[in-house]
């Protein structure tokens, strides 16, 4: 099935997909499993629902926990059948993206630099402490003023912000993003690992283990902005 901007997980070594299939919403069979050792597709049959999947991730290695763009937050353990289980509902203003599980707790990026943190089953978020210097790179808006081919000035707006957050090998959370850092008239793709610690009275806080320019787009670039399509932690 054709799809754009799935959501997968593994589990048991089997490459479970959700949405992205925006034309077919309403239907039980956006769901697929993929065997990569058979390599064989099939559909994952699921209950009719009325919106599409916007986040999928594994908590434990075996449970799946979805929401849909709704913010409906639905579960299911494929060793125990595909039966999927109503959670609650994500009920806070705001986009959050790119959803990463560390022990038992799902993170994600937020706009405005900021990294927010919850319990899977109750889906209160709260942001990570500690990192208000990455915020203060990783925010905001600037105007960068050029000249055309034909020597007229233009204005382009640029926007910083985090654009993919990941989770490493570590334990710890990996960002990519456009920062303003160095040169003006540059926009820079930096990246940063993150460690996170939970201390007294429950709060969650960052720590910035690394963090450098990957990326920079060359002054003479039309582009202004670096968007990370994926991400993943390997072994060298």
């Amino acid at each position: 099935m054709a799809r754009a901007s799935a959501s997968a997980s593994l589990i048991d070594g089997k490459i479970y997909v959700f949405g992205g299939c925006p034309e077919d919403a309403d239907s039980s069979n956006w769901a697929e499993v993929f065997d990569p050792v058979y390599q064989t597709w099939g559909i994952f049959n699921t209950p009719k629902m009325a919106h599409s999947i916007n986040q999928s991730v594994v908590i434990e290695e075996k449970k799946v926990y979805a929401v849909d763009e709704e913010d409906q937050s639905f579960s299911f353990l494929p060793s125990e059948g595909r039966i999927w289980k109503s959670g609650k509902k994500d009920s806070k203003v705001g986009s959050r993206h790119d959803w990463c599980v560390i022990g038992k707790l799902l993170y994600c990026r937020a706009t405005r630099g900021r990294i927010l943190w919850c319990q899977p089953d109750e889906l209160d978020w709260k942001e990570v402490k500690g990192l208000e210097q990455l915020q203060l790179y990783l925010s905001g808006t600037r105007y960068i003023f050029r000249r055309t081919s034909d020597k007229r000035p233009s204005k382009t707006n640029v926007k910083y912000d985090i654009r993919k957050i990941s989770s490493n090998s570590a334990g710890n959370i990996v960002i990519f993003g456009n920062a303003h850092i160095g040169d003006p008239e540059c926009v820079e793709l930096w990246s940063a690992e993150i460690s996170m610690e939970r201390r007294e009275g429950g709060e969650i806080w960052g720590k910035i283990e690394w963090s450098n320019v990957v990326f920079k787009l060359d002054p003479l670039s039309n582009s202004y902005s670096v968007d990370v399509l994926f991400s993943a932690s390997v072994h060298l």
